[in-house]
């Protein structure tokens, strides 16, 4: 096996190389003897790469075929490392440019692959070496021969040591992915698609024997193809296998032959071809068991040697797994890659739960001057005591990237501590001093194909960190064959027991991770089973969502060890009335938030799948933790941090610790109840549309007893519609038309027809709507149960006696306008938007939690006129344009101006009778104060004066 090559020795090394070809260029020009290209480029190009540790005779790198863009006719490269490089040599003295045009040239003649597309190119007239990074006119270096060895960090490139941007990351991923489908199309056809995410087959079994064969294979390969690239062995040994060693034909069986070759000792092997036997023996499982390749096509053939001439080292860890999970996909495979979870948001989670806080502390102890080894060695034992979960792992991104983190972090330290000893140029036995290993790693997934690829993606991830340590301090450990590894447990989350399968450390437990949503309407039977097993047979749990399960089983863990938890769930655990069921048990467990991201969009791996509006929460016993809060402009916007914050609580707000429950009355004194519109559960009979409403009225049967009916819809947008209100309905009416007895007879059999006895019951009374809420003698007001995030305040409408609301409405008689004014203020819609509910992203209003809830301070005879008359102001500017609906009124860009300016009193009014000094300038200002008067008035806690922000101090009096 090649060994990675340290920096020292390569300088010494391209200090040797500088001087010969220094010389041999003198000699050249003192007997005035010309020289051609094609004389000395090989030996060069050779030269050169060996000082990096590169054996050009191992890899096929000279003389590569290529098509011309210039003339359409076929040249030849005189150094081609698909991937890396390509070189071009001319005569002493001549024109660079010219040279670089010619590399130009080819590599837009359309022959070589995008895949294959190198980062660099090199040209050289022998005395001068000239180095440019394509797509970056601004990285270019040139200079002599002889001054090669002060340009070592410019070609450290061709060790396999370079740097890798984010876009580049991205480009490489999608590149992987689109030759992954090409080699799993040519194995299965393009029409085969196996589910992928919560859907995907739990067992091996469970899939037809050819795709449980193909995943096989294909795990496989990605352990060849990153090992030909990352110097687990002879580099390139599997390309030129391929190429060299097998036809169409033979390819299959050579596959199995190597799976076998592979999981064999060298020192039991027998009889093995010499092209076999250069390959190490690797152990781990990768390639144990019968599975088989078959016998394969030419387009597979084809599909695998591109695969081998890409470089496989450029790939984030962040994607190794999910790129071949989804590729069963068939959505996927069309996809172009844009399925995978990025490293930002999986660093989301980690960060702040422990790696920001290492990475911190790393950076002191390099800083400070006075550290010694011990506080070095101390942090990497630290990190390596601990066990590091993921108890829904899928394919292991979030295990991947944690990985790579620590070890980058440690190979910093390590790096620092060897600089301080005057030995940063020397090699070393690293395994000595690195602690950090895989085997400190767990996951748990249900379905066997992201868990198999799980384990194996971890490993390659290992290998990069051992790379990224041999380049920063020599050698790196060796890890074939393999016999450290991460554990995966091929298991269902909820029903294995985390103690047995979690071994207790010395250090802390932390777990992480983004386990499935799951809403009360959407999982099974099964489901819901075994959440409120994971809580504890608590049915009172029943309505949270599925993930919270991960929830309770991470309190039961970390319940007698020292750790800390963090995952990715929906929004809705911290909405309506799941956030006091979800924290209660939580907090009253002595946790508190550590940490959160306030709602952005997370989109999904799945393909198919919409994007979800999600949550960080992350949870730590440490009292002396300094609480951190996450905050985005709108769901897609760039994450910002929130300054000073003291206490996070269940809604992810700066304020009280409180929780807001059901109640069955209003909290704040002066608040009347809102009551619920009238549901009429009848299959559309007692309902008159805008086009069945000139019919109806024309029958004297029914004509009188038709109603405005108004639901969200209709109070929001203002469209038309109408109902038969039969309360006092004259027992012959429907002998009298027709058209009202069919409709009648309608409602009887659909209620008849119902699961529930009570709706069943119901069908005695056809002419009643089911339910019957608010029928107001007197003008009243009406809320809507659901309106849009967008809106900047809450579309609340006045209503006629004669108007009936739906069961999409809630209304309150309101004599004086305070319902309308609170309603309609900027509190209201931020305490709405903090503890109310959500329809997928749109606000859901409650009489028990929305408005019951509302921490309205008790009220004088001056606030109460001050709020009606800013609420009339509201109302008169609405007057200047009739013919508007409540949704042209509060279009997001489209307020009127005196509108907005009848708003802006109003919330001067609320905002100082809830307490603040001055109009609040924002959403987090508002719930600050909120929270704090709803601590107030529920005594949860005794106001504090710094309860309010810097921008909105509390300064109430009382009212």
């Amino acid at each position: 096996m090649e060994q990675l090559v340290d920096r020292g020795t390569i300088r010494t090394a391209l200090e040797e190389f500088g001087h010969a070809w220094g010389q041999r260029i003198d000699g050249w020009r003192a007997d005035g003897q010309a020289h051609t290209e094609k004389s000395f480029a090989q030996q060069f190009w050779s030269d050169l790469l060996r000082t990096f540790g590169v054996i050009p005779e191992r890899i096929d790198l000279f003389e590569r075929s290529a098509a011309r863009a210039s003339t359409g006719g076929a040249g030849y490269i005189d150094f081609f490392w698909s991937g890396v490089a390509l070189g071009e040599a001319k005569s002493l003295g001549a024109d660079l440019d010219a040279a670089h045009d010619q590399a130009l040239d080819y590599l837009a003649g359309g022959s070589i692959g995008q895949h294959e597309w190198p980062k660099y190119v090199l040209v050289t007239d022998f005395a001068r070496i000239r180095v440019q990074r394509l797509g970056d006119a601004g990285w270019v270096c040139e200079f002599a021969v002889q001054k090669s060895a002060d340009h070592v960090d410019q070609l450290m490139f061709l060790a396999g040591r370079d740097t890798v941007t984010k876009a580049e990351e991205q480009e490489a991923s999608i590149a992987a992915a689109q030759l992954m489908a090409s080699m799993f199309t040519a194995l299965l056809g393009d029409e085969v698609d196996v589910p992928v995410g919560e859907e995907a087959p739990e067992d091996a079994e469970e899939e037809d024997y050819l795709t449980q064969q193909a995943s096989i294979l294909l795990t496989r390969l990605l352990f060849l193809l990153y090992g030909d690239d990352a110097g687990l062995w002879e580099a390139d040994l599997f390309q030129r296998w391929v190429e060299w060693d097998t036809t169409a034909d033979n390819l299959g069986p050579q596959l199995d032959a190597l799976s076998r070759v592979l999981n064999t000792p060298e020192n039991r092997r027998r009889g093995v071809p010499e092209a076999l036997a250069r390959f190490p023996y690797v152990n781990g499982g990768i390639f144990d068991g019968m599975a088989t390749a078959g016998f394969l096509t030419e387009g597979f053939r084809a599909a695998l040697v591109a695969a081998c001439r890409f470089r496989w080292t450029q790939i984030s860890p962040a994607v190794f797994g999910s790129m071949f999970q989804l590729v069963k996909s068939k959505q996927a495979r069309r996809g172009d890659g844009e399925h995978y979870t990025s490293e930002e948001n999986i660093l989301k989670t980690i960060g702040p739960l422990f790696l920001d806080d290492y990475r911190a502390r790393a950076d002191r102890l390099i800083r400070n001057k006075t550290t010694i080894g011990r506080e070095i060695i101390a942090l990497i034992e630290e990190m390596a005591s601990n066990i590091y979960v993921d108890p829904a792992c899928g394919a292991g991104n979030f295990l991947n990237l944690a990985y790579a983190k620590l070890r980058e972090i440690e190979t910093d330290l390590l790096a620092e501590q060897r600089r301080r000893s005057g030995s940063i140029d020397l090699s070393m036995d690293i395994t000595l001093d690195q602690r950090i290993h895989i085997d400190r790693f767990y996951g748990i997934e249900i379905n066997w194909w992201p868990a198999k690829i799980a384990e194996t993606a971890m490993f390659l991830v290992d290998h990069q960190a051992n790379r990224q340590l041999a380049a920063a301090l020599g050698q790196a450990p060796v890890r074939l064959p393999i016999t450290i590894t991460a554990t995966i447990h091929h298991h269902d989350a909820l029903t294995l027991n985390w103690a047995e399968a979690l071994p207790k450390p010395t250090g802390r437990t932390f777990v992480f991770g983004n386990p499935p949503f799951l809403g009360d309407h959407t999982r099974t039977k099964a489901q819901l089973a075994l959440m409120q097993a994971a809580w504890g047979g608590d049915k009172q749990l029943s309505r949270l969502d599925f993930v919270t399960a991960w929830h309770a089983l991470t309190l039961r863990l970390l319940a007698e060890r020292d750790g800390e938890w963090a995952f990715v769930t929906t929004n809705s655990i911290v909405q309506g009335d799941q956030p006091a069921r979800l924290f209660a048990p939580i907090f009253e467990a002595g946790w508190r938030i550590k940490f959160a991201h306030r709602t952005f969009q997370w989109d999904s791996e799945a393909p198919g799948k919409a994007a979800v509006h999600c949550v960080i929460i992350g949870f730590t016993r440490d009292l002396a933790a300094k609480p951190r809060l996450f905050e985005y402009a709108h769901v897609r916007a760039e994450v910002h941090e929130v300054a000073g914050v003291k206490t996070i609580n269940g809604y992810l707000v700066d304020g009280p610790n409180v929780l807001v429950d059901k109640r069955r009355t209003p909290l704040a004194p002066d608040l009347p109840e809102v009551i619920y519109g009238s549901k009429p559960t009848d299959a559309g009979n007692l309902v008159v549309t805008a086009e069945q409403y000139e019919a109806v009225m024309a029958d004297p049967g029914m004509a009188a007893y038709v109603r405005p009916y108004v639901g969200a819809v209709e109070l929001i947008r203002g469209k038309k519609r109408w109902c038969l209100w039969l309360a006092d309905m004259d027992p012959d009416a429907p002998s009298r038309s027709p058209e009202l007895k069919r409709r009648l007879e309608g409602v009887a059999d659909e209620r008849a027809k119902s699961k529930a006895a009570s709706t069943q019951d119901w069908a005695r009374f056809p002419h009643l709507f089911r339910q019957r809420g608010l029928v107001s003698e007197v003008p009243f007001v009406g809320i809507p149960e659901v309106s849009s995030e967008g809106r900047a305040y809450l579309p609340v409408a006045h209503f006629e006696p004669d108007v009936i609301i739906s069961n999409k409405v809630y209304g309150a008689v309101d004599p004086d306008g305070l319902v309308f004014a609170v309603a309609s203020s900027s509190m209201f819609i931020t305490w709405m938007k903090t503890v109310g509910g959500r329809m997928k992203s749109d606000l859901s209003f409650s009489s028990t939690i929305t408005w019951n809830g509302f921490p309205l301070p008790a009220l004088t005879e001056k606030d109460r006129a001050a709020l009606a008359k800013a609420g009339h102001k509201i109302l008169e500017a609405r007057a200047l344009h009739p013919g508007r609906s409540l949704a042209q009124h509060y279009a997001p860009l489209g307020m009127d101006p005196a509108l907005v300016k009848a708003h802006d009193g109003l919330d001067a009014v609320t905002d100082k009778i809830m307490g603040a000094p001055r109009r609040c300038r924002t959403e987090l200002d508002r719930q600050e104060l909120l929270f704090a008067r709803y601590a107030d008035l529920t005594r949860q806690e005794e106001p504090n004066e710094d309860e309010a922000s810097a921008d909105c101090t509390d300064t109430r009096r009382d009212h």
